[in-house]
């Protein structure tokens, strides 16, 4: 395995690749989205995550050779300019996205913070590989009181986009997955289908891929509490219309996010949040069906503050996993944890 820093400044906040998204453009060409907004390591308050959803940006670095060095930082969104626009703005209009050229990218989040009453959730598109992206649009909310969008999306063989969102119902205290569709290019979207929730925890963050006979498989987040947290599969064969349980990934694990390699196997890359403090996967030879022994790529965590990763087979066989994280080694400590940055391994199964 091979360790590599995306992106870190001390005086900074970094985090959740999984809520901002990677999008992997060609062979070498890799984009990386992650939330930071400024923050100093003396002051607590500045740790809150609200705080980041609320008054930070989306950014993104890319890397042209793997994933191994990466360039400066460039804002996708900046939360508050969102915020205001969505609220005082006039509804911008937009053009079809062909979503079969690779340059074509969909970025979603919430506004104004994951965890308000009437969180809403919004798209950005850009068409040039990231290098520019369009005005945020509100999705419609379908009956839907909250939503916590994330970048999580497939396009299926019939052109439909789907994208995977947490949707707080009307009916339930508990979050639970839901699928809306686009089948113009994302200038429309409907709610096309609710995943199984349950009525004792939240089931959260859906990480989709198709396998090559076209069956949907997600794994989802499973969080009872801060200390208790495990994955779980779905898969749909009806294109996701209707989804059964599959499996489960781990004993303990946080968000979790899936990646069908090349030779049809599924790498699943979590957060570990219970000492030891780090990022652990597993892999599937069957289609997610069962999940071989736990792989551990960091255990140096400083303390639960880090996790929700995304990765990409970068080579034949060759991974690259993202993810924030702090070190229980920095000389900078705040609350038994170092500064919060953005950091990769990459590694070959």
């Amino acid at each position: 395995m091979e360790h590599v820093v995306l992106y870190r400044n001390d005086n900074e906040f970094s985090s959740w690749p999984f809520n901002a998204g990677m999008w992997k453009i060609s062979e070498n060409n890799i984009l990386v989205g992650f939330m930071n907004m400024p923050c100093d390591y003396t002051n607590t308050k500045h740790l809150m995550h609200r705080r980041v959803e609320f008054f930070g940006r989306i950014a993104a670095v890319r890397s042209t050779d793997g994933g191994r060095t990466w360039g400066v930082a460039e804002t996708v969104a900046d939360n508050l300019e969102v915020n205001e626009q969505l609220q005082f703005g006039k509804e911008p209009t937009i053009e079809p996205h062909d979503f079969s050229d690779p340059n074509t990218l969909l970025c979603c989040w919430t506004t104004p913070n994951s965890g308000a009453p009437d969180a809403k959730a919004w798209v950005k598109l850009s068409k040039d590989a990231g290098l520019t992206w369009g005005p945020a649009v509100l999705l419609p909310f379908c009956n839907i009181p909250r939503f916590q969008g994330r970048s999580s999306y497939l396009v299926r063989p019939d052109g439909v986009i789907l994208l995977f969102l947490t949707a707080k119902p009307q009916h339930n205290n508990y979050d639970r997955p839901v699928v809306y569709g686009s089948f113009d290019g994302g200038v429309r979207w409907t709610l096309l289908s609710y995943m199984p929730d349950s009525n004792e925890y939240r089931v959260i963050c859906p990480s989709p891929i198709m396998l090559k006979d076209g069956t949907i498989i997600v794994g989802v987040r499973c969080k009872s509490s801060m200390e208790a947290a495990w994955g779980e599969v779905y898969a749909s064969e009806d294109g996701g219309l209707t989804w059964q349980l599959r499996s489960r990934i781990n004993e303990h694990g946080d968000t979790v996010h899936l990646t069908l390699l090349e030779d049809g196997r599924i790498f699943a890359v979590y957060g570990y949040r219970i000492p030891a403090y780090g990022i652990r996967a597993k892999i599937s030879e069957d289609g997610g069906r069962t999940w071989g022994p736990e792989l551990m790529l960091r255990d140096d965590g400083g303390n639960r503050d880090l996790g929700y990763p995304r990765a990409t087979e970068v080579g034949k066989g060759e991974i690259l996993a993202t993810y924030y994280f702090n070190s229980k080694d920095d000389p900078i400590q705040m609350n038994g944890g170092g500064v919060r940055h953005i950091a990769g391994t990459i590694l070959k199964v």
